[in-house]
């Protein structure tokens, strides 16, 4: 699943490169003294800089948790835009004797498929992450030493985004495939929903 989300981003990338190149528009009949055509490069919004807070679930945990990060958003084209965000969360496993930190990094591919609206702007998204995690052990499992490990996962969704002047408000929901690598969290399912809430601002 990763791969193929994974290649699908490359095509999407290489396809709204490709399309930013052909949109350079030319008017012959706008010429300077003894110059040629004029060409005019459409206008890409800023880069935005902001915070994101949200909700998660993931799938064997034994309850949802609140988490926090921090994210960057680069528009390529006026419909693709890069992200990049970290955040930080911890959940409970197995009624609590397992105790999860994690650290994940994403880059995600938004994709505005509906012409802009002054105020809303709906999009779709994938991307991959990169999941660093400490995994601490108690009760019948307090044998078990604290371990650290990490995991790749892929994620898809949808979400708006909401223009306030210059700062930018933004939901979506997202799922996460992910799968731990170590013997001691196999039987643990960690696909994981995820609502985000981001404030950005441009620089």
């Amino acid at each position: 699943m990763a791969r193929n989300l994974a290649a699908g981003l490359l095509v999407l990338a290489m396809a709204s490169a490709a399309w930013a190149q052909e949109s350079l528009v030319r008017d012959p009949a706008l010429t300077f003294m003894g110059g040629g055509e004029v060409e005019f490069i459409p206008k890409i919004p800023l880069p935005e800089l902001g915070a994101r807070v949200g909700y998660l679930k993931e799938r064997d945990a034994d309850k949802g948790t609140w988490f926090a990060g921090v994210q960057l958003r680069y528009p390529i084209t006026d419909d693709f835009t890069i992200e990049g965000s970290i955040e930080f969360h911890t959940s409970k496993f197995s009624d609590g004797e397992i105790d999860v930190v994690t650290y994940p990094v994403q880059a995600s591919l938004l994709y505005f498929p509906l012409p802009k609206t002054p105020v809303v702007a709906p999009y779709v998204l994938a991307g991959l992450g990169w999941y660093y995690t400490t995994v601490d052990f108690s009760g019948s499992l307090s044998a078990f030493d604290t371990q650290t490990e990490s995991m790749f996962g892929a994620h898809i969704g949808f979400g708006a985004k909401m223009s306030l002047g210059a700062t930018t408000i933004s939901a979506d929901l997202r799922y996460i495939f992910l799968e731990p690598n170590s013997k001691e969290l196999k039987g643990e399912q960690f696909d994981t929903i995820q609502l985000v809430l981001s404030i950005s601002f441009p620089f």
